[in-house]
C-alpha cells in the first residue's frame, strides 16, 4: 500500500488533483472504516463506554472482561458476540487494539 500511495501522490498533479488529495481521501476512508469496525464490535463499544466513565483503568484481561460485563450488561449480554472465555476475549482485545489506538 505504501508503494501505491507514493505513486498516486506523485501522480496527483498529472491527474488534476490538488496536492494532498489522495492522502486526505485515504485518511477519511480509513477513519470511516475504523468507526464501522468499532460500531460492529461489542468489545470495542464497551471499552469506549468504560473510557467515557473514567479516565484511568488498570487490571488484567479477565478483570476488564468482568468490569465490562458488570457495568455494561446491555453491550455484553449476547454470548454470541461478546466473548465469554478469557482466550477469546484476549484475542478480541488484540484485534481491536490498533483501531482503538488510532
Amino acid at each position: 500500500m505504501a508503494d501505491f500511495a507514493k505513486w498516486v501522490v506523485a501522480a496527483e498533479n498529472a491527474l488534476g488533483w490538488p496536492q494532498g488529495a489522495f492522502l486526505d481521501s485515504y485518511a477519511a476512508n480509513r477513519a470511516k472504516s475504523d468507526q464501522a469496525a468499532i460500531e460492529a464490535n461489542p468489545v470495542a463499544l464497551a471499552i469506549l463506554s468504560l473510557k467515557e466513565g473514567c479516565k484511568h483503568w488498570s487490571g488484567t484481561d479477565t478483570e476488564l472482561k468482568l468490569t465490562l460485563r458488570d457495568r455494561f450488561p446491555s453491550l455484553t449480554e449476547d454470548s454470541q458476540s461478546f466473548p465469554r472465555s478469557e482466550a477469546r476475549f484476549g484475542a478480541a482485545l488484540r484485534r481491536i487494539q490498533p483501531i482503538l489506538r488510532r
